[in-house]
């Protein structure tokens, strides 16, 4: 059944109105001219029912405003001159007024009833105004939905008179505002807590625009040559990735296991400089001095490691592609990147293992070449791939080169005329499922690979290469099996080797099962046969020595002995408590003792806890950066890295200080992640241990009175992800009369991920900016909104950011009434005197000056405090 809609079904109802407390307050008035001063803060001429009613009250205000008294008298001589006193009934109908009003004792209360009526009839218009934009088709819904919620918002809200208002009256509101000033009485603006910053500024204004610009990751940048593995397998460099801006990559959650992610925002960070990180392994990445590493004590900035230090790496990367490949090619490429001479008229193998050359020319055989076949020349120590259809002779050479398939692919796959020391993994090859990456490195490993079992027992595999890129791909390719191997620099008189050693059992055994060795079977056996008759005991996949506190806490005060007896370890009175890094086995069985679930996903984790070994600076380098939403961190050269504080600390006190509400839009981190740095803020515990929930004894009861604390502040979080100014502005209008009309500030985090309309996006940013400012105008609410400075700052010898920098458009500038631009010189210039300094500049004021502001910055805490001053203590 079809409902039709009738909007004409009230059309015959008289609208609200009461015209006895109209006629009372206006005889009210005309009886105790004073009382006009009770209503008319509140009570406009357009809230009459009855014009005349509303001619009479326009002119009692005129007459209030010029200081002469509304009686009977001046009201009608007024009137008369104006030419309205016929209009609203003579003078006997305001006779009959002051004959109907007993006293102006109740016009106050009156005049409420005449408002109320007055917004009854407000919402029937607008009831009307809203059911004939639902008919519009020529606006797009957003907007029209925009306009339906300002019409009903507009109803509730109190404006001031938007007619021409004298300069004298206005002047005598600002010598009051002037004379409390003058006192220390108030702020003309929102106070942020920072008391510099509201000394310049006088607080925020309200209804101003403030933009708060600062470098993305403020340095937390890796070098552009760093790799990357992507989910179909590929690895790719941060550079490349920005450039696309588009990848799936590994990021560590917070069970200790990797998932694969999509960066929110792709960042070119200019140069800036860098260190290089060695690990025990060998593996090494390059990253700014403020760039996050993952600890067992949770995530700290280069600048607070020091060689020793353990770190988070991968201890298996299950990364493999779909591509396949014929077994032959596979084969053919990998004897042919380990021991290929690339450089010659043919591709030759050149290796004397005999088992080797039967296996390669079986290879060379089968391989499906698409312009003719390929055949091996033989000779004793080398193998020589040319067509089939040109004779074998050196005088072919030319013909040969220009017609070998071979050669042509290898050339196509970027390693012909590479020679040992710059040989490489082709590209092509990450993408390969895993029974062919195994059949590679199988290959591999039989040509310059080896296995042994010394005289003591132990076994040992390894493979030797004089290119440092080949060996790093390996000792990757590796990983995605679970093979832990270390990278050595060797020196053999001039020569330098890299060489890669698996000596961890549980990776050897690995490496027997999923990849071997061709041709050398019998030693893989004996090392087999080794490797079952002794029990499997690492000194190298331990958890580091800081977790002992973490199991400290969880236990209590239940003794060590009886802990250890309850999870079955032997030698429980010796467990060597603080002294030791703990295997996995062992942290298992404590953690299932404990029932910690924490715990036991840190002992099945997927981390292995590697040894820095050096920090090296190394100048400028050009640097980007990758933003992962909600766990913020991502595998970079196999090693875990991580990657809005300032304005949050603000926000927290604007809602401690003055109990109003903030409104945080929050496009990038998600709303669990800004309260967790809140908290951290608050308590002063590194935001990485709270997630982790690595709390000792002393620090629950200062967490819980931070809770409390946070818990009765009003701020409030949407993280809605490219929200429209519309939609802020549609939560900011109810956030607002659900809180008694009046907002503390509005927070945007950041600018350049909202959405907007436009053919570009600096038209778009034009528009973007154009509707904050609205906004704050329109709820009389400082708005304040984050935005990227440009990577053209990185390129000047003084870093500190200026006006141009802004990032995008010119019209942020325009529209701003306070740009704010955050600089920490401790980040490019580790050795300065202000460390932990951070300079608020103050580029734009359009009412006072402009400047510089020093505040202290505590990057554990994500806390920006007030920096003492002689003049406070």
């Amino acid at each position: 059944m079809v409902h039709e809609l009738n909007f004409q079904e009230y059309s015959d109802r008289v609208p609200p109105q009461n015209i006895d407390a109209e006629e009372a307050i206006l005889g009210g008035i005309l009886l105790d001219p004073d009382a006009i001063g009770r209503v008319a803060e509140f009570l406009s001429p357009d809230a009459f029912y009855i014009s005349a009613h509303q001619d009479i009250y326009r002119a009692m205000l005129l007459l209030q405003g010029q200081g002469r008294p509304t009686d009977l008298m001046s009201l009608t001589s007024w009137l008369r001159d104006q030419g309205k006193l016929d209009k609203v009934g003579g003078q006997s109908r305001l006779a009959e007024l002051v004959d109907r009003t007993v006293s102006a004792v109740n016009i106050d209360q009156y005049a409420q009833l005449v408002v109320d009526k007055s917004l009854r009839r407000n919402l029937i218009r607008v009831g009307t105004e809203i059911s004939q934009l639902g008919y519009t088709t020529t606006e797009p819904l957003p907007k029209i939905l925009d306009l339906a919620e300002q019409k009903v918002f507009g109803i509730t809200q109190i404006r001031p008179n938007q007619s021409l208002v004298a300069t004298a009256d206005i002047l005598t509101d600002t010598f009051s505002d002037i004379e409390s000033r003058s006192l220390g009485m108030v702020l003309p603006g929102v106070s942020c807590g920072f008391y510099d910053l509201d000394a310049m500024t006088q607080g925020f204004q309200r209804s101003d625009l403030i933009i708060t610009a600062a470098r993305p990751a403020m340095g937390k940048c890796c070098a552009a040559d760093t790799e990357l593995v992507l989910q179909d397998g590929t690895v790719a460099t941060i550079a490349e990735i920005v450039q696309r801006q588009e990848a799936t990559v590994l990021t560590l959650g917070d069970r200790w296991q990797f998932s694969w992610a999509q960066p929110s925002a792709f960042v070119d960070d200019g140069q800036k400089p860098v260190f290089r990180v060695t690990t025990r392994l060998g593996r090494s990445v390059t990253t700014t001095l403020s760039h996050p590493y993952l600890t067992v004590q949770g995530w700290r900035s280069l600048a607070e490691l020091k060689p020793g230090d353990r770190i988070a790496v991968p201890r298996r990367l299950a990364v493999f592609g779909r591509e396949v490949w014929q077994s032959a090619a596979v084969i053919v490429l990998a004897y042919l990147v380990t021991d290929g001479d690339l450089t010659a008229d043919s591709p030759t193998f050149v290796n004397s293992n005999p088992h080797l050359h039967e296996d390669f020319a079986a290879a060379i055989a089968q391989f499906d070449a698409p312009h003719g076949g390929l055949e091996a020349d033989r000779s004793p120590s080398r193998l020589r791939v040319v067509s089939s259809a040109q004779p074998m002779t050196a005088s072919a050479g030319a013909a040969i080169a220009s017609r070998n398939p071979l050669r042509d692919w290898l050339d196509q796959l970027g390693i012909w005329g590479t020679d040992g020391s710059d040989r490489v993994i082709p590209a092509p090859v990450f993408r390969l499922g895993r029974s062919q990456v195994a059949l590679f490195l199988n290959r591999l490993f039989a040509a310059d690979g080896w296995a042994t079992v010394l005289t003591s027992g132990q076994c040992q595999m390894g493979y030797a290469t004089p290119s440092e890129r080949l060996a790093r791909q390996i000792q990757h390719l590796l990983l995605r099996f679970g093979i832990i191997a270390a990278l050595k620099r060797r020196s053999l008189g001039r020569r330098t080797t890299w060489q890669i050693d698996i000596t961890d059992a549980l990776s050897m055994r690995t490496f027997l099962s999923d990849i071997g060795m061709f041709g050398k079977e019998g030693i893989l056996a004996k090392v087999q046969t080794k490797l079952d008759q002794r029990s499997y005991q690492t000194n190298r996949d331990l958890i580091p020595v800081g977790i002992w506190q973490a199991i400290a806490q969880a236990k209590g005060q239940e003794s060590w002995a009886s802990l250890a007896k309850r999870a079955g370890i032997r030698g429980y009175s010796n467990l060597h408590v603080g002294k030791r890094g703990l295997s996995r086995d062992r942290l298992l069985a404590l953690a299932i003792a404990l029932d910690n679930r924490q715990l036991q996903q840190l002992a099945t984790s997927e981390i292995y806890w590697d040894e820095i070994t050096a920090i090296e600076p190394l100048g400028q380098q050009q640097v980007y950066d990758l933003t992962i939403p909600q766990t913020h961190n991502f595998v970079a050269n196999d090693i875990c890295l991580h990657n809005t504080s300032f304005v949050l600390n603000a926000a927290r006190n604007i809602a401690a200080f003055h109990k109003l509400p903030v409104a945080v839009f929050s496009l990038e981190m998600s709303k669990e992640q800004l309260v967790y740095r809140l908290l951290s803020s608050e308590v002063q515990i590194e935001s990485g241990r709270l997630r982790a929930g690595r709390i000792s004894q002393h620090e629950w009861e200062p967490l819980g009175h931070a809770i409390s604390v946070l818990s009765q502040l009003p701020i409030f979080i949407d993280d809605t992800p490219n929200v429209s100014v519309n939609e802020m502005r549609s939560k900011a209008r109810r956030l607002q009369a659900e809180k008694g009309g009046s907002l503390g500030l509005i927070l945007v985090d950041y600018l350049q991920l909202m959405e907007g309309s436009g053919d570009n996006r600096v038209q778009e940013l034009s528009k973007i900016t154009r509707a904050l400012k609205g906004l704050a105008r329109e709820l009389n609410v400082p708005v304040m909104a984050l935005s990227q400075l440009s990577r053209g700052v990185e390129s000047r010898t003084n870093k500190r950011p200026m006006m141009s920098d802004l990032r995008e458009s010119g019209s942020i500038e325009q529209d701003a009434d306070l740009v704010m631009m955050l600089y920490r010189d401790d980040y490019y210039n580790p050795d300065t005197p202000d460390r932990g300094i951070a300079e608020i500049i103050i580029t734009k004021h359009r009412n006072g000056p402009v400047g510089t502001i020093r505040l202290l910055f505590e990057p554990q805490f994500t806390r920006f405090r007030n920096l003492a001053s002689p003049e406070r203590r």
